[in-house]
């Protein structure tokens, strides 16, 4: 089995990640992890010696059993933040715009995550939706609101 790209040290902790913003006509696939307060973009841990780009092709068939291809590089960006244990946390995320030839239909799935039970619920949204939900990381919703076709690949750093 091939190692994420995640390490926690005790003044911290670190991972590489790739998410999908996958877009089927005019709505967007959001996924709620375990019950968390907010929701996030399909996607998950890059492994050693992975490139970003089939890391995201994968977690996306992994979690959520869609097929889909990338359109563009949308996002890479660079977060820092306290967990809930008051340490510090450092996550570096490439964003891919993606599609698929499905129809957008919420669904739930439980996900073995290398040996870890994840329960994943899905849900297609429109961008007017998006404006009033609380999804993470936020700095994504002004790229995804500012027309996905057009934007060019950012970086933003969170405090």
């Amino acid at each position: 089995m091939a190692r994420d790209i995640k390490f926690w040290k005790e003044d911290g902790s670190f991972k590489l990640r790739v998410c999908g913003v996958i877009q089927v006509k005019d709505k967007i696939l959001i996924d709620n992890c375990d019950n968390a307060p907010f929701w996030g973009y399909p996607g998950g841990h890059v492994e050693i010696g992975e490139d970003t780009r089939k890391a995201v092709v994968r977690e996306i068939r992994e979690e959520t059993n869609i097929d889909a291809e990338i359109v563009k590089n949308l996002a890479s960006i660079q977060l820092f933040f306290t967990r809930d244990d008051n340490m510090p946390f450092h996550e570096i995320g490439f964003y891919y715009l993606m599609k698929a030839n499905i129809e957008p239909k919420d669904f739930s799935i439980e996900e073995n995550d290398k040996g870890k039970l994840r329960k994943h619920e899905f849900k297609w949204i429109t961008k007017e939706e998006l404006k009033n939900l609380d999804v993470r990381p936020t700095a994504l919703k002004e790229v995804i609101l500012n027309n996905l076709e057009n934007q060019e690949i950012i970086s933003y750093i969170t405090d």
